[in-house]
C-alpha cells in the first residue's frame, strides 16, 4: 500500500493540524501569509507540480485562501480521474472525517 499524504492547502497561524496525521504524512502547500492577488497562474503552477501524483490514497485538507482551496481541490480531482478525499473538521467531536468527492458521480439534480 502506498503511503498516504495529507495535502494542507495553506498553513494557519495557531491552528493545530496534528490530528490529521492519522490519515498520512502532512504536506503544507502554501505558508500562512500566501495570497492570490491579480493572477492565479503562479499558484496554479505550484499546485500542478505538488499534486501531480495525487491518488485515491491521499487527502486534501482545505484551509486558508478560498481561491487556493478551490484550485487545489480542482487540481487533485483532475489528476485522479475526478476523485479526491477531503478531510472535514468536526468541531463538536474534535476530529477529522474524510468526505469522498467524485465529480463523475451521476445522480439526480434535485437530490
Amino acid at each position: 500500500m502506498a503511503l498516504s499524504t495529507v495535502f494542507i492547502t495553506q498553513d494557519a497561524v495557531g491552528r493545530n493540524f496534528l490530528p490529521a496525521k492519522q490519515y498520512g504524512a502532512i504536506k503544507i502547500l502554501f505558508p500562512s501569509n500566501a495570497q492570490v492577488i491579480i493572477t492565479a497562474t503562479p499558484a496554479i503552477r505550484k499546485l500542478r507540480r505538488e499534486l501531480r501524483n495525487f491518488t485515491d490514497d491521499d487527502y486534501m485538507l482545505l484551509s486558508g485562501d478560498p481561491l487556493i482551496m478551490g484550485v487545489a481541490l480542482t487540481m487533485a480531482c483532475s489528476v485522479n480521474m475526478g476523485r479526491a478525499k477531503v478531510l472535514k473538521w468536526d468541531k463538536h467531536q474534535k476530529t477529522y472525517y474524510d468526505v469522498q468527492v467524485d465529480l463523475n458521480e451521476k445522480g439526480e439534480l434535485d437530490e
